[in-house]
């Protein structure tokens, strides 16, 4: 792997191991993988190859059990829960299968939320929340709570929600699971968009026609990444 500071995102020999001595589950097995500002790249693989576990890594909602794992070019592989959860809020923007909205919030309000958290002032959330919501195809939606919307508007607005702290990386976990085809179609569509405007998008996904959509695809198997591979530029 080159220099650190060509990537966004650079893992030098992360393990990853789970229980005690007696009983120890290898989730990852010495994983080197570089990603560099502005990639659009799918994480695969079977249940248990380590994908999930990776996905946290990435996301700082776990630290490696050894190795490296550089952010940016800086070292966050043994920061503390504190300093992690700033990373998550200010540089890391998440999607998840589940949506995760808060169900009382209106569309706006969760959209608001990491800046609430950040101390932004109440204007300037409203602002950028709504302009992120007209810029997913919500602008008549703004005020609904989740439960007046389709599932597709659910994940647009996890989508708005993942960009309003403007981070320098977008992690999508299984973002269309949980959606019919046509929404998938809409989702993917989105997060094509995202990655044109300059946005670096990494997706964990088992669907072959959304890892499909990716620049990149990195496969794992056993906690081991057993490929790489880059489309030819079209």
């Amino acid at each position: 792997m080159s220099s650190i500071d060509q990537y966004v995102v650079a893992l030098r020999g992360v393990t990853k191991v789970y229980g005690s001595s007696d009983v120890e589950v290898h989730a990852l097995r010495g994983i080197s993988v570089g990603i560099h500002m502005g990639e659009f790249v799918s994480i695969v693989g079977p249940s248990g190859s380590g994908k999930t576990t990776l996905m946290d890594i990435i996301g700082c909602l776990s630290r490696p059990t050894s190795g490296e794992y550089y952010l940016g070019g800086k070292d966050v592989s043994r920061l503390n829960d504190d300093a992690l959860a700033e990373i998550r809020n200010n540089e890391i923007g998440f999607v998840f299968q589940t949506f995760n909205l808060i169900p009382r919030l209106t569309a706006l309000q969760n959209v608001e939320l990491p800046l609430v958290y950040a101390g932004v002032p109440a204007r300037e959330r409203f602002r950028r929340a709504q302009e992120l919501l007209e810029s997913v195809g919500l602008a008549e939606r703004i005020h609904h709570k989740p439960s007046a919307l389709s599932g597709g508007e659910v994940q647009r607005v996890a989508v708005a929600r993942a960009l309003v702290n403007r981070p320098s990386l977008i992690l999508a976990d299984e973002p269309t699971g949980n959606l019919d085809s046509t929404s998938e179609a809409e989702i993917i569509a989105l997060l094509k968009d995202l990655h044109d405007k300059g946005n670096t998008i990494i997706i964990v996904t088992h669907n072959p026609s959304v890892a499909g959509q990716a620049q990149r695809t990195i496969s794992l198997k056993d906690g081991h990444v057993v490929s790489d591979l880059s489309k030819a530029p079209s």
